[in-house]
């Protein structure tokens, strides 16, 4: 399992990332968001929303009880980097399972979906801060595949 540290915790084992598995989680993640950018571009439609929107995410991987794995996303004229940890300014803070957030960005779960169920935590799916609600609402237009016709 590639467990670092184990504790016992109202009966029950919780287990800590090691550093190998939180890089592979973000080099996941990190594939996943550049993946769905460059499907976005080969699409004319999406053109003029990947190049207007501009944002600094900070996105939060849900990943153990009390333990949240920082990644970031910057959005300016059109380029897209995902990094590692937290940005101090930030315009929108998402907080999700990394399972969950797959399920989001390839369209099996709607935003409705995410803002209204419970994770295996017993959080929402996806929790937001920031009053930057233009950017929370655009955002499945950037990070969600679109449905291919078939």
């Amino acid at each position: 399992m590639g467990v670092q540290e184990l504790k016992r915790k109202a009966g029950r084992i919780v287990s800590r990332m090691d550093d190998t598995q939180r890089e592979t989680l973000f080099l996941t993640i990190k594939a996943v968001i550049d993946g769905i950018i460059m499907d976005k571009r080969e699409n004319p439609k999406n053109t003029k929303r990947l190049d207007s929107f501009e944002g600094r995410i900070n996105i939060g991987l849900h990943v153990e009880e009390n333990e949240i794995l920082w990644i970031n996303l910057i959005a300016k004229d059109g380029n897209y980097l995902v990094s590692k940890d937290a940005l101090e300014k930030y315009d929108l803070e998402l907080i999700s399972d990394p399972e969950d957030l797959m399920f989001f960005c390839n369209g099996q779960y709607s935003v409705m979906h995410m803002m209204v169920k419970k994770n295996r935590f017993g959080k929402r799916k996806l929790r937001f801060k920031g009053r930057a609600y233009g950017k929370l609402l655009a955002l499945p237009k950037i990070l969600v595949l679109d449905k291919k016709k078939q």
